[in-house]
């Protein structure tokens, strides 16, 4: 069973599949550390220009990209 959310947490450890530990290694260039903060960056970005959670991210950069 999963731990409650907590906002205060410092450190956040998880079992990785696969597919996760491969996209993390390309994001930071073979390092999982770098990666998951260039992720965080990335979504940090994401998130400054309008992006949330609930979006569609495909229908977003659609939208971003038409200017609609």
């Amino acid at each position: 069973m999963a731990r409650p959310c907590k906002v205060d947490t410092v450190q956040f450890r998880r079992r990785l599949n696969d597919q996760e530990r491969a996209i993390l290694l390309s994001a930071g260039a073979g390092c999982l550390t770098r990666g998951f903060r260039d992720l965080l960056a990335i979504y940090a970005t994401l998130h400054n220009a309008g992006y949330r959670p609930d979006s569609n991210i495909l229908d977003w950069i659609v939208t971003k990209n038409t200017g609609q």
